[in-house]
């Protein structure tokens, strides 16, 4: 097994993206100078939350009475290694939750967020259960569960007493239970795809950027950026999907360039489509040849496609009262506390003239008085104006929502 060592953040990106894993280990080892921003600012905002999320699971285990231990931090002087073996008495005490505690096993290592304590009064040997801080609302992603499971294989290699649960403390308050047997076998495969993964060459190894989740959160996220730009890549095309990228690369289209004028067909791809990925393809790149000229545009004309043609005409008969609502969903609600949004509308004056209608809060009290606000208004409206119709404008093309109905329930999508 290589010397390298990894983290279980590490091992839930390269689940996500392989040449992440390429890039770090290019960095480690000096073919690649390390990114000047490591995280941008919607990862720290995530960090943040998460270190918040972690504070009220521990202040929960607390109100519930439990013994809780905060294991000793790492000095500055020590190794992680050292650290994670000068703390492994912590394993022997008599505590209900251990907090913050490191592990390094088989060239991995990581500190649980908690491990609880099971068999806490002598019934047989004492068991230690690893628990995560998750933000996720409603259950556990899967690179969420390989996390436990490495905590796990390190309990059971220290211990010799294996847990039975993997747990997932949910952003929503929830908790969500998994069995490790039931989990290990994939844990075990995918242990064998990481050793290949990092006994392979950085510089040889055949990964490619690709976009994925983890571009939000990634440190070399500019760096794939600038391959992709210079490379005039397909992931640009708006609408296009991997596998019509595949499918095209495979026809020897790599580029957007090359897309704008490809003529012939492409295996895997309809001929209609194709044509509709080409013309894209082609105003894209004539926008970037002129960038000082207003982005240039096609009319579609409606055919026999349902929808292809047919967007606005979809769309009902405008009405003097319709309602414009702009709404953002808050990224870390929670369910005890009601879902809410960050909202304003836009409608038209007495002199015709549109206006823009801001419901701002600035605590949850006051939130929740404005969504009382906007529904009174919304209902005496439609009463006064039955024709009136409320349309959402956060899509591309926007989405009617007939407030007689549901202010949330979405109509008439094309």
């Amino acid at each position: 097994m290589t010397d390298r060592v990894l983290t279980p953040s590490k091992i839930t990106a390269w689940l996500d993206c392989a040449h992440y894993l390429t890039l770090k280990h290019q960095v480690e080892t000096g073919g690649r100078a390390a990114p000047a921003q490591p995280f941008g600012s919607f990862a720290r905002l995530l960090q943040d939350k998460g270190l918040e999320h972690e504070a009220n699971v521990l202040a929960r285990y607390e109100r519930e009475g439990l013994r809780v231990l905060l294991v000793d931090g790492r000095s500055t002087s020590e190794t992680f290694a050292d650290w994670a073996h000068r703390v492994r008495p912590s394993l022997e005490v008599d505590a209900d939750v251990l907090f913050q505690m490191p592990f390094i096993h088989d060239s991995v290592r990581g500190v649980a967020d908690f491990l609880e304590r099971r068999n806490p009064h002598g019934a047989g040997a004492v068991r230690w259960e690893p628990v995560d801080a998750k933000l996720a609302r409603s259950q556990a992603k899967p690179g969420h569960v390989l996390q436990l499971c490495f905590y796990a294989e390190a309990l059971s290699a220290l211990t010799g007493v294996p847990p039975h649960s993997l747990k997932v403390a949910l952003g929503s308050g929830a908790d969500q239970l998994v069995s490790f047997e039931d989990v290990r076998p994939y844990w075990d495969r995918l242990r064998m795809q990481l050793r290949s993964a990092l006994e392979a060459d950085p510089i040889t190894t055949d990964t490619r950027p690709e976009p994925c989740d983890h571009c939000a959160f990634c440190e070399f996220q500019p760096t794939c950026e600038a391959t992709w730009r210079d490379a005039d890549s397909l992931v640009y095309v708006a609408g296009i999907s991997a596998a019509e990228r595949d499918s095209l690369e495979q026809a020897g289209v790599a580029t957007m360039a090359e897309l704008a004028v490809r003529s012939e067909p492409v295996a895997g791809i309809r001929v209609e489509r194709l044509a509709r990925l080409r013309q894209q393809a082609s105003l894209q790149v004539l926008a970037g040849q002129h960038p000082e000229d207003k982005p240039p545009f096609v009319l579609i004309e409606p055919g026999d496609d349902p929808v292809w043609g047919h967007g606005f005409e979809q769309l009902p008969a405008p009405d003097i009262a319709d309602v414009f609502l702009d709404y953002e969903g808050h990224p870390f609600w929670r369910p005890d506390r009601g879902l809410f949004f960050l909202f304003g509308y836009l409608i038209a004056d007495e002199t015709g003239e549109w206006r823009y209608h801001a419901l701002w809060a600035d605590d949850e009290a006051t939130e929740r008085g404005r969504v009382e606000e906007l529904i009174r208004f919304l209902t005496a409206r439609h009463r006064a104006a039955p024709g009136m119709l409320s349309a959402v404008t956060e899509f591309p093309i926007r989405c009617v929502v007939p407030s007689r109905n549901s202010l949330i329930r979405r109509h008439g999508c094309p």
